[in-house]
């Protein structure tokens, strides 16, 4: 069993050195913003987590929502639990997102989706500017299944498999393709330290398949094909480590996690949660080296047993204001 995990973690690494975008022989940072596409894939449904700066890989997650996050994770799901999310977006975009997981033995089974809905768009042309009296709407979503496995009493094993789809029904553009993420967690046995690893929305790109019209001055210059554009493919590696392990009512868990996107600088996620008599958490959390968003904090609350958790969080995207969020959990 150990040559297997040895040789799963080996080619996981080998994976994440596929990402490329970096490179180390120059002493200047390239900024990758907007390099990629398919981004309502990396909105944080979860409000726990949104709420903790999405440091995730090396947390315990014990809900649905882990298909999201570290699928590995689903493992720690007791029986049946079912997840939902609303997510007042940037510029009024409604996201939504929900997932059911069911824990056997050793092995979990999860489904899952991901919506996003601009809602209506005034249509606005070269030839008319101030709007042609119609209006559009950019529709994205991702549906899927996951698996997850204890590998051993410590280690443990997740995959998600999704399709996405997006576009402009209006204009009949629309995009597909599958993606994959992959994870693992593993229980270190040094008091309460864990440590977590993710690669999300690995796949093929996403593709029109359609041309446009490129004016100039207000002439028609050429017809041009759409680009294909990657998903935002993403390494993430964590730990976790609970400060009050040894306090019957209370944990103080600090999670830090390492995130290297294809579209972006690397980054830090640090988050932190407080959690008393497993009724009430509190969490806030902070990026580093993030091009909008910066500090984030939340809310938590749980019945007795956790049979329903209610989870709120705030999160400031600076320049394109605060980002609210709702997500409610059901253990069945």
């Amino acid at each position: 069993m150990r040559k297997k995990l040895n040789k799963l973690i080996v080619l996981l690494g080998l994976i994440s050195l596929s990402f490329g975008g970096v490179d180390f022989s120059s002493t200047e940072i390239v900024p990758k913003t907007g390099t990629s596409g398919g981004h309502f894939l990396s909105v944080s449904p979860d409000a726990k987590f949104a709420g903790m700066g999405n440091a995730f890989s090396g947390y315990e997650n014990n809900s649905a929502s882990s298909v999201f996050y570290n699928a590995a994770t689903l493992v720690y799901v007791d029986a049946l639990d079912v997840f939902a999310s609303s997510v007042q977006w940037i510029a009024d975009i409604q996201y939504t997102a929900g997932a059911i997981a069911y824990q056997r033995g050793s092995q979990s089974f999860a489904a899952h989706y991901r919506l996003l809905n601009t809602g209506n768009i005034e249509e606005t042309t070269v030839h008319y500017p101030n709007g042609t009296g119609y209006d559009f709407a950019w529709k994205s979503m991702a549906v899927g299944v996951s698996y997850a496995k204890l590998l051993t009493n410590r280690f443990s094993f997740g995959m998600n498999i999704f399709y996405v789809s997006e576009g402009v029904a209006k204009y009949d553009l629309n995009a597909n393709a599958v993606g994959v993420d992959v994870s693992t967690f593993y229980v270190t046995g040094f008091n309460s330290l864990k440590m977590g690893m993710n690669i999300r929305n690995f796949g093929p790109e996403l593709d029109f398949n359609e041309s446009f019209v490129d004016y100039a001055d207000g002439n028609s210059v050429s017809i041009e094909p759409y680009r294909p554009y990657h998903m935002p493919l993403t390494f993430q590696v964590g730990l976790s480590y609970d400060f009050f392990e040894k306090r019957k009512n209370e944990s103080l868990i600090v999670c830090l996690d390492g995130v290297h996107p294809n579209d972006s600088v690397e980054r830090l996620n640090i988050g932190v949660e407080y959690t008393y008599l497993k009724l009430l958490s509190v969490r806030g959390g902070l990026y580093t080296n993030h091009d909008s968003a910066s500090m984030m904090a939340g809310i938590g609350i749980n019945t007795t047993g956790r049979s329903i958790s209610l989870d709120y969080s705030i999160s400031n995207y600076n320049l394109l204001g605060l980002i609210h969020q709702f997500s409610i959990g059901l253990a069945l």
